[in-house]
């Protein structure tokens, strides 16, 4: 351990006045272990956080970090219906309000999200309307991730698709930064991500 690290902690003892001097040393501490763990869960990124304020004889007492991330994850369940696709929009248009997300960004993922969906109540479920699809939408410090799962299979694209058909898959991979369809005996998951910066900020 470093003689930095043991000095961030060991002053917080002393009194209030050292530990003034000192805070500054803490919170750059926690920003480091919350920013390389932004893409952790919740519990995944408390451990780091834990790991790396310890002081250097371990904590002697019990000791709790209470994190919250907001927005939390939206989930939403609805049946294989075309008229399901403007409420779930709509559902999740209001979780991408709450994100602070540039509007390009909440746009493009709010159109992804859209295609998949429709793509697996028309594809994912055509021969057994009004099985469950379900949407789930999450955001991290640097990361979007979408993921629309149904229990179908989708029909493979032909070599020539018609004019007005078929965009739905270019459009997911036009709006986001990675795009991923995996089908098994389970039915199918579509997972888009799209990478936030600064500038992807509200």
């Amino acid at each position: 351990m470093s003689a930095r690290r043991r000095n961030l902690l060991v002053p917080a003892m002393l009194g209030a006045a050292a530990f003034g001097r000192f805070f500054p040393m803490l919170i750059t501490a926690a920003g480091t272990a919350i920013v390389s763990g932004s893409e952790d869960s919740l519990e995944d990124l408390a451990t780091r956080l834990m790991t790396a304020l310890e002081p250097p004889g371990g904590y002697g007492d019990d000791v709790a970090v209470v994190l919250y991330r907001h927005p939390a994850p939206l989930e939403v369940v609805f049946p294989a219906d075309i008229g399901q696709l403007r409420p779930v929009r709509a559902r999740l248009r209001r979780w991408l309000d709450s994100c602070g997300l540039s509007t390009p960004v909440a746009q493009d993922a709010l159109v992804a999200a859209g295609e998949a969906v429709a793509n697996a109540i028309e594809h994912g479920h055509r021969d057994n309307p009004g099985q469950e699809i379900r949407l789930r939408a999450a955001v991290t410090a640097n990361l979007l991730r979408l993921t629309v799962a149904d229990s179908g299979r989708w029909l493979p694209q032909g070599p020539e698709p018609a004019p007005f058909r078929g965009k739905g898959i270019a459009l997911m991979r036009a709006m986001m930064d990675e795009v991923s369809i995996d089908t098994g005996t389970a039915g199918t998951t579509v997972t888009m991500d799209v990478r936030i910066t600064r500038d992807h900020s509200a």
